[in-house]
């Protein structure tokens, strides 16, 4: 295929684009280097080159060696650029990776003499010069740059690539704002302009996200399968806190082969952060595959080897993250999970060691108080264990009713624990005890405040008030199980409903029988048996009434 008639060809399709990239089958992998997914691209293009030939397969050929050159593999790049140079002759983008090579290897007369020859094959195309352009502007020759922009310009100055290549040029000196203007240039002289689309969009991205998006949003609209703004796309909503749409984009995007390792680490990371751990933990262990000591993965691995139940595993691997990682790069988080492995392991005192080492590095990262809590009820440790619940109650926003349950019921098993002893000692764990059963009755009792049409609340203050008063002389759980009783027998028959409501009224047979009320105890007794006709405390309270 003859270059020069290719390109005519080319040019009439799609103005700005070199070479037959509209029409050689090399346009996905051209794009992916063009938005610098190196690895991305050399599959893509590797897959073309059987399919290829003449002036496409020379392309193909180029793009692979650009995109070694970038990796800096330099005897790879030499080599596919060689291949590009004998498949077409003419072709003179194989002349100018030729050239980059030797601007690397500091031979400039040599260079200069293959960006000649390479603009000598065609002097009417402005993308030729341009791309020389890259070559000064990654080794910061800005003055031989824009000697070679001025040659593009002259060419054709309309030519968005020029715009392009001269945003790149500030801002690898840092002048952001110019950067995006150049950008803006060239999206003015070709709406459709991907690559400059998508370079503006990566100078907002970290100042201004809204605007990103909004570019990002254009660019699809003018290609809506285009990979790379996928990326940038995941990124973005990454950094607004939009993890749904994050990972809708990022996965479009990871299908691709050579995904690079950064992207995959923000997606497996948004899809622990949104509780999807096996999705999460099978992206976490190809990255790992290829890249074993990947600090942020590592950690991750275990976070989710916890929360799908992965215990022994997720100890083995927190154990050797803790010990082997970076001292000063270990965060809070990774003793709260190594802590939690530790627990669900049995070593309930090293996991309390570990909840502690969290909150001496972040003090306030208050759910870690629950997990000392639960920890130290382990331990049949009720003191503590109270003590850190309602701290987390109090100070962490994300303290559920439940944990309110949660605390009650721990104060509720301390407070009915078997007393032995001296009589001294059985009279202060008594003290002991009915201060446990207090601060049970006052966590239910909040129950009842914030979910007053609940049963739970009434119910569970009826079982405290009953262990105060187990002969019913006070009479202390009587409203509570009279309104648990009401609420529960409206609700729709079920085990845990019957048997909780065959327990309130049992209460109250027994208050009734002791106060020889015994029509109100008889009626209690028979509301039993209808729920459970061979209750033997409702027979044999008939019976005695009887």
């Amino acid at each position: 295929m003859n270059w020069k008639k290719t390109q005519a060809i080319a040019g009439s399709i799609l103005l700005g684009i070199a070479s037959v990239f509209a029409a050689s089958g090399n346009e996905k992998g051209i794009e992916f280097f063009r938005a610098e997914l190196f690895d991305a691209a050399k599959i893509e293009l590797k897959n073309q080159v059987a399919q290829s030939e003449g002036t496409a397969l020379a392309e193909a050929f180029y793009y692979i060696g650009k995109s070694y050159l970038a990796t800096n593999q330099l005897d790879s790049a030499a080599i596919f650029f060689r291949k590009a140079i004998e498949t077409d002759p003419e072709y003179p983008y194989g002349h100018i990776g030729e050239g980059m090579l030797a601007l690397r290897n500091n031979n400039a007369k040599l260079a200069d003499d293959l960006f000649k020859k390479a603009l000598s094959l065609d002097k009417k195309d402005p993308a030729v010069p341009v791309a020389i352009v890259a070559a000064f502007i990654e080794l910061n020759q800005y003055a031989k740059a824009e000697e070679f922009l001025d040659k593009a310009r002259k060419i054709n100055k309309k030519f968005s690539g020029i715009y392009v290549a001269e945003g790149d040029m500030l801002m690898s000196q840092g002048d952001i704002g110019g950067a995006s203007s150049r950008y803006e240039n060239a999206i003015y002289f070709n709406p459709n302009d991907k690559l400059a689309h998508l370079k503006k969009a990566r100078v907002y991205k970290a100042i201004n996200p809204d605007l990103a998006l909004e570019i990002l949003l254009r660019l699809l609209e003018i290609d809506p399968s285009y990979i790379p703004a996928f990326a940038e796309l995941g990124d973005v909503y990454y950094k607004m806190n939009n993890y749904t749409k994050a990972i809708e984009a990022y996965r479009k995007f990871i299908e691709i082969p050579g995904v690079p390792v950064e992207r995959l680490i923000n997606y497996a990371s948004l899809l622990y952060f949104t509780k999807e751990y096996a999705q999460s933990l099978e992206i976490i262990n190809k990255v790992l595959a290829s890249n074993p000591e990947n600090f942020v993965m590592r950690r991750l691995q275990f976070y989710n080897n916890f929360e799908l139940g992965n215990y022994t595993l997720g100890l083995k691997q927190a154990e050797k993250f803790i010990q082997t990682g970076p001292q000063g790069e270990l965060i809070a988080q990774d003793f709260v999970y190594y802590g939690r492995l530790l627990s669900q392991s049995g070593n309930i005192a090293a996991a309390i060691d570990a909840f502690n080492k969290a909150l001496t590095i972040d003090p306030e990262k208050t759910d870690v108080f629950r997990d000392l809590a639960l920890a130290y009820e382990a331990k049949e440790d009720f003191s503590n264990a109270i003590v850190f619940y309602k701290k987390f109650i109090e100070n962490d926003k994300n303290a559920t009713l439940g944990d309110v349950f949660n605390l009650g019921r721990m104060a509720y098993t301390a407070g009915r624990q078997e007393i032995t002893g001296t009589p001294e000692e059985i009279a202060a764990d008594a003290l002991v005890r009915k201060n446990f059963l207090m601060e049970a009755d006052a966590a239910f009792a909040q129950m009842i405040e914030r979910s007053p049409d609940s049963y739970l609340g009434y119910f569970w203050r009826g079982r405290v008030n009953f262990v105060l008063d187990p002969e019913t002389t006070l009479g202390l759980a009587k409203p509570f199980y009279e309104q648990a009783a009401n609420i529960l027998a409206a609700m729709p028959e079920g085990s845990t409903r019957n048997s909780n409501l065959v327990e309130s009224y049992r209460y109250l047979v027994f208050y009734y029988y002791s106060r020889e009320d015994f029509p109100a105890a008889k009626d209690f007794a028979q509301r039993i048996l209808d729920i459970d006709p061979t209750n033997d405390t409702a027979l044999q309270v008939l019976k005695a009434i009887k």
